[in-house]
């Protein structure tokens, strides 16, 4: 097997182990290896068994986890390693594919539970983030910080999106193939080209080339938060450059890690640490004005009014 990346996650999580107290997600470890002989195709065994229980845990399809090692394992197997960066043809597991097999389950896990509390967030701590004219808006409390869903245009929205397009992923999106299994911003589908635009005025701190962001510009704005813009087939503003609303950024592109042509929004508050973009957007980059207070309780305050930026 290749896997060197993994070789190197399993080497830092053993080490990080010797040295920290281990979260409860990991408290019972991972099974040992049995050994090669018991997990290889047509063997029936209990160590298959709990192989099988973790990959229906993480959404493999095996129908059920009966410990024998058959047609519906072996797929499993082998498509797990086929997203690992691997090319076995899933008959067998190794100590690596094991040991990568529990520390994806035990991911999944923890990915699972931060995805609860993401959810459980209360509408007061939503609205904590929003100035008072936003908590008037006609946007219902509900949608506040809420995400778009995928397929939605980014003109329909009550915010103002860097690029025209059509929302592919949102924040905290569940998926193999970003780090820590979560999506850390807004993935906005247009084709190669499509301009990419303030919403906020900013000053570019970072224009260059990063990894798996493939061409990328970054924003930092007035309240020390910093806007993100990856993926691009041009970089259009400068390092040191201050933009207002409406300056061009670049152009979207499918540049780093990408499957297609898209930007990929994100954002980060003061410390650097990646925050929900759709409240950030909410805070700064509004497209309706506040609903105004009605004077006379019998006068209905008037509708909305759309401003175009």
């Amino acid at each position: 097997m290749r896997l060197p990346r993994r070789l190197v996650t399993l080497t830092i999580t053993g080490l990080l182990a010797s040295t920290i107290s281990v979260p409860p997600a990991y408290a019972e470890g991972i099974p040992d290896y049995p050994g090669a002989s018991a997990l290889r195709t047509g063997v029936e065994n209990k160590a298959v068994k709990k192989m099988q229980q973790a990959f229906i845990e993480l959404g493999y399809d095996i129908p059920v986890a009966n410990g024998k090692y058959g047609p519906a394992t072996t797929r499993a197997v082998k498509r797990f390693y086929a997203e690992n960066g691997d090319s076995e043809d899933g008959t067998s597991v190794g100590p690596i594919g094991w040991n990568e097999i529990f520390i994806s389950l035990e991911s999944e896990r923890a990915a699972n539970k931060s995805e609860k509390e993401y959810d459980e967030a209360t509408s007061e701590e939503v609205i904590a983030q929003l100035n008072p004219e936003q908590v008037a808006t006609v946007i219902p409390e509900g949608q506040r910080g809420k995400q778009p869903a995928r397929g939605t245009s980014s003109r329909s929205l009550p915010y103002r999106m860097p690029v025209v397009g059509e929302i592919s992923a949102v924040y905290n999106q569940k998926g193999r193939r970003w780090a820590g299994r979560r999506h850390a911003g807004i993935d906005i589908r247009a084709p190669r080209g499509t301009v990419i635009k303030a919403v906020v005025p900013g000053k570019v701190t970072f224009a260059g080339w990063q990894h798996a962001y493939g061409r990328l510009i970054i924003l930092k704005h007035a309240d020390g938060t910093t806007s993100w813009y990856a993926h691009m087939s041009k970089r259009i503003a400068k390092k040191g450059q201050v933009l207002e609303v409406g300056d061009k950024i670049g152009l979207v592109g499918a540049s780093g890690h990408t499957t297609g042509s898209h930007l990929h929004f994100e954002t980060h508050n003061s410390k650097d640490e990646k925050i929900n973009p759709v409240t950030w957007l909410q805070r700064r980059a509004w497209k309706v004005d506040p609903a105004p207070a009605a004077t006379d309780p019998a006068t209905p305050a008037a509708e909305p009014v759309a401003v175009e930026k």
